[in-house]
Protein backbone atom coordinates (compact mmCIF):
# COMPACT_ATOMS: atom_id res chain seq x y z
CA UNK A 1 0.00 0.00 0.00
CA UNK A 2 2.96 2.49 1.39
CA UNK A 3 5.01 1.58 -2.30
CA UNK A 4 1.30 2.26 -4.30
CA UNK A 5 1.28 5.72 -2.42
CA UNK A 6 4.98 6.49 -3.18
CA UNK A 7 4.69 5.68 -6.46
CA UNK A 8 1.68 7.86 -7.40
CA UNK A 9 3.42 10.38 -5.79
CA UNK A 10 6.19 9.86 -7.99
CA UNK A 11 4.09 10.36 -11.27
CA UNK A 12 1.86 13.37 -9.73
CA UNK A 13 6.03 15.04 -9.55
CA UNK A 14 6.33 14.47 -12.53
CA UNK A 15 3.33 15.23 -14.11
CA UNK A 16 3.98 18.45 -12.50
CA UNK A 17 7.09 18.91 -13.70
CA UNK A 18 6.41 17.69 -17.84
CA UNK A 19 3.11 20.51 -17.30
CA UNK A 20 5.69 23.29 -16.29
CA UNK A 21 7.81 22.25 -19.19
CA UNK A 22 5.50 22.64 -20.92
CA UNK A 23 4.13 26.02 -19.94
CA UNK A 24 7.68 27.26 -19.71
CA UNK A 25 7.98 26.21 -23.19
CA UNK A 26 5.09 28.22 -24.58
CA UNK A 27 6.23 31.42 -22.62
CA UNK A 28 8.92 31.00 -24.43
CA UNK A 29 7.71 30.49 -27.96
CA UNK A 30 5.03 33.30 -27.00
CA UNK A 31 8.08 35.85 -26.17
CA UNK A 32 10.13 34.42 -28.99
CA UNK A 33 6.90 35.59 -31.12
CA UNK A 34 6.47 38.62 -29.43
CA UNK A 35 10.57 39.51 -30.28
CA UNK A 36 10.16 38.05 -33.52
CA UNK A 37 7.07 40.52 -34.25
CA UNK A 38 8.80 43.29 -33.00
CA UNK A 39 11.60 42.78 -35.32
CA UNK A 40 9.64 42.85 -38.29
CA UNK A 41 7.76 46.00 -37.36
CA UNK A 42 11.05 47.83 -36.48
CA UNK A 43 11.99 46.27 -39.65
CA UNK A 44 9.23 47.38 -41.78
CA UNK A 45 9.25 51.08 -40.30
CA UNK A 46 12.94 51.39 -41.23
CA UNK A 47 11.89 50.53 -44.70
CA UNK A 48 9.18 52.56 -44.80
CA UNK A 49 11.18 55.48 -43.56
CA UNK A 50 13.96 55.13 -45.68
CA UNK A 51 11.84 54.77 -48.86
CA UNK A 52 9.63 58.01 -48.41
CA UNK A 53 12.71 59.98 -47.14
CA UNK A 54 14.22 58.96 -50.21
CA UNK A 55 11.33 59.59 -52.58
CA UNK A 56 11.09 63.13 -50.68
CA UNK A 57 14.51 64.29 -51.71
CA UNK A 58 14.57 63.49 -54.96
CA UNK A 59 10.93 65.21 -55.25
CA UNK A 60 12.67 68.24 -53.76
CA UNK A 61 15.35 67.91 -56.19
CA UNK A 62 13.07 67.33 -58.84
CA UNK A 63 11.08 70.52 -57.76
CA UNK A 64 13.79 72.64 -57.29
CA UNK A 65 14.91 72.08 -60.84
CA UNK A 66 11.89 72.37 -62.25
CA UNK A 67 11.02 75.30 -60.46
CA UNK A 68 14.49 77.13 -61.43
CA UNK A 69 13.59 76.92 -64.84
CA UNK A 70 9.62 78.09 -64.12
CA UNK A 71 9.15 81.82 -64.98
CA UNK A 72 7.82 83.45 -61.56
CA UNK A 73 4.28 85.19 -62.35
CA UNK A 74 4.28 88.78 -62.00
CA UNK A 75 0.39 89.39 -61.00
CA UNK A 76 0.50 93.03 -60.71
CA UNK A 77 3.41 95.58 -60.77
CA UNK A 78 4.04 98.18 -58.64
CA UNK A 79 3.62 101.61 -60.17
CA UNK A 80 6.50 103.49 -58.24
CA UNK A 81 9.50 100.61 -59.11
CA UNK A 82 7.68 98.13 -61.15
CA UNK A 83 8.68 95.18 -58.34
CA UNK A 84 6.24 92.61 -58.47
CA UNK A 85 3.31 92.26 -55.87
CA UNK A 86 0.77 90.11 -54.91
CA UNK A 87 -2.43 92.13 -54.70
CA UNK A 88 -4.00 94.89 -56.73
CA UNK A 89 -4.05 96.95 -53.06
CA UNK A 90 0.02 97.18 -53.46
CA UNK A 91 0.07 98.51 -57.06
CA UNK A 92 0.06 102.14 -55.91
CA UNK A 93 1.29 102.53 -52.18
CA UNK A 94 1.67 105.59 -49.92
CA UNK A 95 4.52 107.42 -50.36
CA UNK A 96 7.16 109.64 -48.43
CA UNK A 97 9.78 111.80 -49.91
CA UNK A 98 12.62 113.29 -47.91
CA UNK A 99 15.39 115.66 -48.78
CA UNK A 100 18.88 114.38 -47.24
CA UNK A 101 21.78 116.63 -47.86
CA UNK A 102 25.27 115.21 -49.09
CA UNK A 103 27.37 118.10 -47.37
CA UNK A 104 30.66 116.42 -45.96
CA UNK A 105 29.43 117.36 -42.92
CA UNK A 106 26.37 115.54 -43.13
CA UNK A 107 28.23 111.95 -44.21
CA UNK A 108 27.29 109.00 -43.36
CA UNK A 109 23.95 109.35 -44.11
CA UNK A 110 21.41 107.35 -42.57
CA UNK A 111 18.03 105.19 -44.32
CA UNK A 112 18.80 105.94 -47.76
CA UNK A 113 19.65 102.70 -48.79
CA UNK A 114 16.35 101.69 -48.09
CA UNK A 115 14.62 104.43 -50.89
CA UNK A 116 12.77 103.18 -53.61
CA UNK A 117 13.82 106.00 -55.97
CA UNK A 118 16.30 108.66 -55.22
CA UNK A 119 17.21 111.68 -57.11
CA UNK A 120 20.26 113.21 -56.63
CA UNK A 121 20.92 116.95 -57.87
CA UNK A 122 23.28 119.65 -57.62
CA UNK A 123 22.47 122.91 -55.49
CA UNK A 124 24.26 125.60 -54.20
CA UNK A 125 28.02 125.39 -55.12
CA UNK A 126 26.93 122.29 -57.40
CA UNK A 127 27.76 119.72 -54.57
CA UNK A 128 24.70 117.29 -54.57
CA UNK A 129 21.84 116.88 -52.45
CA UNK A 130 19.17 114.13 -52.41
CA UNK A 131 15.81 113.33 -52.64
CA UNK A 132 14.47 109.72 -51.59
CA UNK A 133 11.29 108.41 -52.24
CA UNK A 134 9.63 105.64 -49.69
CA UNK A 135 6.70 103.50 -49.11
CA UNK A 136 4.55 105.23 -46.23
CA UNK A 137 4.64 101.68 -44.44
CA UNK A 138 8.14 100.91 -44.72
CA UNK A 139 10.60 100.76 -41.75
CA UNK A 140 12.84 103.00 -41.42
CA UNK A 141 14.31 104.04 -38.10
CA UNK A 142 16.61 106.59 -39.00
CA UNK A 143 16.56 109.15 -42.13
CA UNK A 144 18.64 111.92 -42.26
CA UNK A 145 20.08 114.38 -42.10
CA UNK A 146 17.25 116.00 -43.12
CA UNK A 147 17.85 119.68 -44.76
CA UNK A 148 15.93 122.44 -47.17
CA UNK A 149 13.87 122.27 -50.43
CA UNK A 150 14.55 123.57 -54.05
CA UNK A 151 11.77 124.57 -56.51
CA UNK A 152 13.22 122.00 -59.09
CA UNK A 153 12.86 119.22 -56.49
CA UNK A 154 8.98 120.09 -56.20
CA UNK A 155 8.89 119.27 -60.53
CA UNK A 156 9.78 115.91 -59.90
CA UNK A 157 7.47 115.28 -56.15
CA UNK A 158 4.92 116.40 -57.93
CA UNK A 159 4.93 113.23 -60.44
CA UNK A 160 4.14 110.76 -57.32
CA UNK A 161 0.79 112.49 -56.92
CA UNK A 162 0.51 113.81 -53.47
CA UNK A 163 3.13 112.29 -51.00
CA UNK A 164 4.53 113.71 -47.53
CA UNK A 165 7.33 115.84 -48.15
CA UNK A 166 9.63 116.14 -45.13
CA UNK A 167 12.30 119.10 -45.29
CA UNK A 168 13.44 121.73 -43.12
CA UNK A 169 12.31 125.36 -44.51
CA UNK A 170 13.56 125.55 -48.20
CA UNK A 171 14.43 128.39 -50.76
CA UNK A 172 11.77 131.02 -51.05
CA UNK A 173 10.59 130.09 -54.18
CA UNK A 174 10.02 126.64 -52.76
CA UNK A 175 8.25 127.45 -49.96
CA UNK A 176 6.07 129.23 -51.91
CA UNK A 177 5.27 126.95 -54.12
CA UNK A 178 4.57 124.52 -51.19
CA UNK A 179 1.95 126.69 -49.67
CA UNK A 180 0.28 127.69 -52.94
CA UNK A 181 0.45 124.15 -54.31
CA UNK A 182 -0.95 122.81 -51.38
CA UNK A 183 1.56 120.28 -50.62
CA UNK A 184 1.31 118.02 -48.49
CA UNK A 185 4.55 118.66 -46.02
CA UNK A 186 6.62 117.68 -42.78
CA UNK A 187 8.36 120.87 -42.26
CA UNK A 188 10.22 120.95 -38.97
CA UNK A 189 9.51 124.67 -38.36
CA UNK A 190 6.33 123.63 -38.04
CA UNK A 191 6.31 119.67 -36.69
CA UNK A 192 9.41 119.77 -35.01
CA UNK A 193 8.09 117.09 -32.99
CA UNK A 194 8.29 114.58 -35.91
CA UNK A 195 12.05 115.28 -35.77
CA UNK A 196 14.85 115.20 -33.58
CA UNK A 197 18.09 116.76 -33.57
CA UNK A 198 21.30 114.29 -33.19
CA UNK A 199 23.37 115.07 -30.35
CA UNK A 200 27.08 113.61 -32.42
CA UNK A 201 27.15 116.09 -34.53
CA UNK A 202 26.78 119.77 -35.48
CA UNK A 203 23.35 121.63 -36.95
CA UNK A 204 22.19 122.21 -38.83
CA UNK A 205 23.97 118.43 -40.16
CA UNK A 206 21.95 117.13 -37.45
CA UNK A 207 18.07 116.33 -38.22
CA UNK A 208 16.37 113.24 -38.49
CA UNK A 209 13.38 111.52 -38.44
CA UNK A 210 11.94 107.76 -39.07
CA UNK A 211 9.13 106.20 -40.54
CA UNK A 212 7.28 105.54 -36.77
CA UNK A 213 7.44 109.86 -37.05
CA UNK A 214 5.90 110.29 -40.12
CA UNK A 215 3.26 107.75 -39.78
CA UNK A 216 2.27 109.17 -36.89
CA UNK A 217 2.02 112.82 -38.66
CA UNK A 218 0.19 111.07 -41.95
CA UNK A 219 -2.42 109.61 -39.68
CA UNK A 220 -2.63 113.19 -37.66
CA UNK A 221 -2.77 115.38 -40.92
CA UNK A 222 -3.69 113.65 -44.03
CA UNK A 223 -6.44 114.30 -46.19
CA UNK A 224 -8.39 110.90 -46.62
CA UNK A 225 -8.62 111.80 -50.13
CA UNK A 226 -5.04 112.50 -51.09
CA UNK A 227 -4.23 109.98 -53.78
CA UNK A 228 -1.01 108.83 -55.28
CA UNK A 229 0.00 109.38 -59.08
CA UNK A 230 -1.21 106.75 -61.28
CA UNK A 231 1.24 107.34 -64.30
CA UNK A 232 4.20 104.92 -64.24
CA UNK A 233 7.07 104.09 -66.31
CA UNK A 234 7.08 101.28 -68.53
CA UNK A 235 8.32 97.96 -66.91
CA UNK A 236 9.64 94.65 -68.12
CA UNK A 237 11.97 92.03 -68.02
CA UNK A 238 15.38 93.19 -69.24
CA UNK A 239 17.84 91.22 -70.88
CA UNK A 240 21.83 90.91 -69.08
CA UNK A 241 24.32 92.35 -70.86
CA UNK A 242 26.32 90.25 -73.39
CA UNK A 243 28.82 92.16 -75.23
CA UNK A 244 30.21 95.79 -74.71
CA UNK A 245 29.02 95.93 -71.25
CA UNK A 246 29.08 98.87 -69.12
CA UNK A 247 30.75 98.57 -65.65
CA UNK A 248 31.38 101.56 -64.26
CA UNK A 249 29.54 104.78 -64.67
CA UNK A 250 31.22 107.95 -63.18
CA UNK A 251 29.19 111.66 -62.16
CA UNK A 252 30.81 114.32 -61.07
CA UNK A 253 29.59 117.27 -59.41
CA UNK A 254 32.40 119.35 -60.00
CA UNK A 255 33.70 119.01 -56.66
CA UNK A 256 35.98 116.32 -56.29
CA UNK A 257 34.16 115.76 -52.71
CA UNK A 258 30.76 114.56 -54.38
CA UNK A 259 32.58 112.47 -56.96
CA UNK A 260 30.05 109.34 -57.86
CA UNK A 261 31.35 106.04 -58.95
CA UNK A 262 28.18 103.04 -59.98
CA UNK A 263 29.97 99.29 -60.47
CA UNK A 264 28.10 96.76 -61.70
CA UNK A 265 28.22 93.20 -60.79
CA UNK A 266 26.88 90.69 -62.83
CA UNK A 267 26.51 88.47 -60.49
CA UNK A 268 24.17 90.42 -58.30
CA UNK A 269 22.92 92.77 -61.50
CA UNK A 270 23.42 95.61 -59.44
CA UNK A 271 24.74 98.71 -59.12
CA UNK A 272 26.86 99.80 -55.94
CA UNK A 273 27.64 102.67 -55.32
CA UNK A 274 30.74 104.92 -54.26
CA UNK A 275 31.28 108.02 -53.15
CA UNK A 276 34.72 110.09 -53.48
CA UNK A 277 36.46 106.36 -54.86
CA UNK A 278 34.91 104.31 -51.42
CA UNK A 279 32.21 102.77 -51.62
CA UNK A 280 29.25 104.93 -49.88
CA UNK A 281 28.00 102.83 -46.68
CA UNK A 282 25.43 104.62 -44.76
CA UNK A 283 25.68 105.13 -40.92
CA UNK A 284 24.67 101.50 -40.05
CA UNK A 285 27.58 100.52 -42.39
CA UNK A 286 25.21 99.12 -45.38
CA UNK A 287 26.18 99.78 -48.77
CA UNK A 288 23.73 101.55 -51.29
CA UNK A 289 22.61 99.36 -54.28
CA UNK A 290 20.58 100.11 -57.29
CA UNK A 291 19.28 98.36 -60.03
CA UNK A 292 18.72 101.12 -62.53
CA UNK A 293 21.23 104.26 -62.61
CA UNK A 294 19.43 107.15 -65.07
CA UNK A 295 21.98 110.10 -66.22
CA UNK A 296 19.34 113.05 -67.23
CA UNK A 297 21.04 115.94 -68.55
CA UNK A 298 19.64 119.26 -67.85
CA UNK A 299 21.22 122.88 -68.30
CA UNK A 300 21.10 125.10 -64.72
CA UNK A 301 22.04 128.83 -63.85
CA UNK A 302 22.41 130.86 -60.75
CA UNK A 303 19.33 132.94 -59.41
CA UNK A 304 21.02 134.48 -56.43
CA UNK A 305 23.73 135.81 -54.30
CA UNK A 306 23.62 132.56 -52.20
CA UNK A 307 24.33 130.50 -55.38
CA UNK A 308 20.69 128.92 -55.76
CA UNK A 309 20.08 127.09 -59.36
CA UNK A 310 17.31 127.35 -61.43
CA UNK A 311 17.01 123.80 -63.65
CA UNK A 312 15.25 123.21 -66.87
CA UNK A 313 13.42 120.08 -65.60
CA UNK A 314 10.67 120.95 -68.26
CA UNK A 315 10.95 120.26 -71.54
CA UNK A 316 13.29 117.51 -73.24
CA UNK A 317 17.36 116.88 -72.62
CA UNK A 318 19.94 114.01 -73.20
CA UNK A 319 19.54 110.69 -71.15
CA UNK A 320 21.31 108.06 -70.37
CA UNK A 321 19.97 105.03 -68.67
CA UNK A 322 22.25 101.60 -67.40
CA UNK A 323 20.90 98.39 -66.35
CA UNK A 324 22.35 94.99 -66.28
CA UNK A 325 25.19 96.35 -67.77
CA UNK A 326 23.13 97.37 -70.79
CA UNK A 327 23.51 101.32 -71.94
CA UNK A 328 20.66 103.12 -73.77
CA UNK A 329 20.94 106.58 -75.37
CA UNK A 330 17.71 108.65 -75.46
CA UNK A 331 16.39 111.61 -74.16
CA UNK A 332 13.79 113.00 -71.40
CA UNK A 333 10.74 114.74 -71.77
CA UNK A 334 8.40 116.67 -69.03
CA UNK A 335 5.39 118.37 -70.74
CA UNK A 336 3.59 119.58 -67.67
CA UNK A 337 3.73 120.09 -64.09
CA UNK A 338 2.16 116.73 -63.06
CA UNK A 339 3.54 114.87 -65.89
CA UNK A 340 5.79 111.87 -65.52
CA UNK A 341 9.02 112.79 -67.06
CA UNK A 342 9.78 110.18 -69.78
CA UNK A 343 12.52 108.65 -71.26
CA UNK A 344 12.88 107.55 -74.99
CA UNK A 345 15.26 105.93 -77.12
CA UNK A 346 16.71 106.84 -80.20
CA UNK A 347 13.63 105.94 -82.14
CA UNK A 348 11.33 107.54 -80.03
CA UNK A 349 10.07 104.63 -77.67
CA UNK A 350 9.68 104.46 -74.40
CA UNK A 351 12.49 103.26 -73.20
CA UNK A 352 11.60 100.01 -70.45
CA UNK A 353 13.04 99.63 -67.24
CA UNK A 354 13.99 96.96 -65.22
CA UNK A 355 12.16 96.94 -61.82
CA UNK A 356 14.00 97.39 -58.90
CA UNK A 357 15.43 100.74 -56.90
CA UNK A 358 16.16 103.62 -59.29
CA UNK A 359 18.46 106.53 -59.10
CA UNK A 360 18.23 109.53 -60.98
CA UNK A 361 21.19 111.56 -61.30
CA UNK A 362 20.46 114.89 -62.56
CA UNK A 363 23.73 116.27 -63.92
CA UNK A 364 24.34 120.11 -65.48
CA UNK A 365 26.41 121.22 -68.22
CA UNK A 366 29.06 121.66 -65.36
CA UNK A 367 29.08 118.16 -64.86
CA UNK A 368 31.37 115.30 -65.64
CA UNK A 369 29.77 111.76 -66.45
CA UNK A 370 32.22 108.88 -67.60
CA UNK A 371 31.67 105.12 -68.41
CA UNK A 372 33.57 102.58 -69.18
Amino acid sequence: MKKTILENKKVSKKKKKQVKKTKDIRIFNFLSFILIFSGFLLLAYFFYNYFIFYKNINNGTKETEVNEDEEVECNYRRIIDGVCVDFQKDVNPDLVVVMIENHTDARPQSGLEKANIVYEAPVEANYSRFMAIYLKDDEVVKVGPIRSARPYYLDWLSEYGKPLYIHIGGAPLALERIKNENIFDMNEFYRGSYFWRSSDRYAPHNAYSSSNLWQADWKKYSDENIKMNTSSWQFGDIENCEENCINNVYISFLDPYYTVDWKYSSSTEKYLRYQVGYKHLVQDGSKIFADIIIVQYVNTKVIDEVGRLEMDTFGTGKVEIFQKGNKVFGFWQKDDLNLKTRFYNENNEEIILNSGKIWIEVVNQNCDVKDY
